[in-house]
């Protein structure tokens, strides 16, 4: 911004989900559902103490267009600061997909950060915006959505359906 003399606005997004989310992106989310939707365990990595605290995508887009609207060119987190455990978190989405998974306790990563949440004081005070969606309607909404997403696969559906053919006004269609 001060480089250019341009407008800049600078997002720090935090852990975000919902529906359309890869089903293989190796997120504990899609994990998660995925894992409790086809019956296999839920693979937590150390004893599922870590916090993590998860948005739902609409509430990330509503605090996008916020600062995107706003005059505040400093970094703003975007986030939800409401924590839950990982373990918390696996139990949660075995009890909303009504899955008889096991949770499987695997060793923990080195690098894996015991807390992650995202502090939004200022998104709050400078943008009037704060994550609303509930954590299980959101989760719901994503499961939902896996769960059409393994049915279409399962049942071989999933064929994309060709757009009609634009045919301007005025000009005949010769094949």
């Amino acid at each position: 911004g001060k480089q250019e003399g341009v407008e800049v606005r600078v997002a720090r997004i935090f852990n975000t989900f919902g529906p359309r989310m890869h089903m293989n992106d190796g997120r504990v989310v899609s994990n998660f559902i995925l894992q409790a939707l086809q019956g296999e365990p839920l693979t937590v990595y150390g004893s599922g103490s870590q916090t993590r605290a998860f948005q739902y995508v609409s509430d990330l887009v509503n605090g996008l267009v916020a600062l995107m609207n706003s005059n505040v060119s400093s970094p703003v987190n975007l986030g939800n600061p409401e924590e839950h455990t990982i373990l918390e978190f696996a139990q949660l989405i075995k009890t909303l997909v009504g899955s008889g998974s096991e949770i499987q306790f695997l060793s923990e990563a080195q690098d894996d950060p015991q807390k992650r949440k995202p502090d939004i004081k200022k998104a709050k005070l400078m943008l009037g915006w704060e994550p609303v969606v509930p954590l299980e309607e959101g989760l719901n909404k994503a499961i939902h959505y896996f769960r059409k997403e393994l049915e279409y696969q399962a049942n071989n559906q999933y064929i994309p359906k060709p757009k009609p053919a634009r045919i301007k006004k005025g000009r005949t269609r010769h094949n």
